[in-house]
C-alpha cells in the first residue's frame, strides 16, 4: 500500500516517479488513460464493467498514492512532533519527468501552497507557509538539492528542527528556492 513511500525512504524516488508516471498495465497511469477519475478495486476494472466482482471504482488501497503525492512529491508533511501542520515539514522529490507540482492544502492555520518547476536540472520552488505556523526543511534536504538558502532573508533563520537536526526554519510568509537535481 505505501510502495511509494518506502521506495523514496530507501533512496529510490527515481523509481518511485517511474511506477506514478507509467501508463502500461497495471498501473495508476492505466486507470487515468482508461477513463479513471478515482482508482480502481481492480488493475483491469475497465474489462470488469458487468462482473459483480468488481464492484468498487473508488478503492482506497491503490489511492495511497495520492497521499506520495502530496507528502513526497508536493514535499508538504506534518510532524507528530508538532501535529496539525502546526510545523510544516518541507521535503520534495523534484523530477524533471514530471516536469512541475502545484499544491495547495487549507491547513487549520491556512494555506500552505508548493510549487515546483524543472527545466534541465534546475528547480525552482515556491513555498507558502500560513498565518501562526513554521516550516523546517531539514539541513539534508538544503544539501541533498543544493538549494540555494534564503536563510539571513527575513523570516528563514539556521535552526534546530521538530526531531532534532540542523536546517532551514521559515516563519509564515512565501518564499522562493532555486535547486539542482544531480
Amino acid at each position: 500500500m505505501y510502495l511509494l513511500q518506502v521506495l523514496t525512504k530507501t533512496g529510490h524516488a527515481d523509481v518511485a516517479y517511474h511506477l506514478l508516471l507509467n501508463t502500461a498495465y497495471p498501473s495508476w497511469g492505466y486507470l487515468v488513460e482508461h477513463g479513471a477519475t478515482t482508482m480502481w478495486e481492480r488493475w483491469n476494472g475497465d474489462q470488469m464493467k458487468k462482473d459483480p466482482s468488481m464492484n468498487s471504482y473508488n478503492h482506497y488501497a491503490y489511492g495511497a498514492v495520492a497521499d506520495w503525492i502530496y507528502g513526497y512529491a508536493a514535499g508538504v508533511d506534518a510532524t507528530p512532533m508538532d501535529a496539525g501542520f502546526h510545523t510544516v515539514v518541507l521535503h520534495p522529490e523534484f523530477d524533471a519527468r514530471l516536469g512541475s507540482v502545484r499544491f495547495r492544502y487549507p491547513s487549520p492555520y491556512g494555506e500552505i501552497t508548493s510549487d515546483w518547476t524543472v527545466q534541465g536540472t534546475t528547480a525552482n520552488w515556491h513555498v507558502t507557509i500560513p498565518a501562526n505556523a513554521t516550516g523546517w526543511i531539514s539541513g539534508q534536504e538544503v544539501a541533498r538539492f543544493r538549494l540555494k538558502s534564503v536563510a539571513g532573508e527575513q523570516g528563514v533563520t539556521q535552526g534546530t528542527g521538530p526531531r532534532g537536526g540542523k536546517g532551514l526554519r521559515l516563519e509564515a510568509g512565501t518564499y522562493t528556492f532555486t535547486g539542482t537535481l544531480e
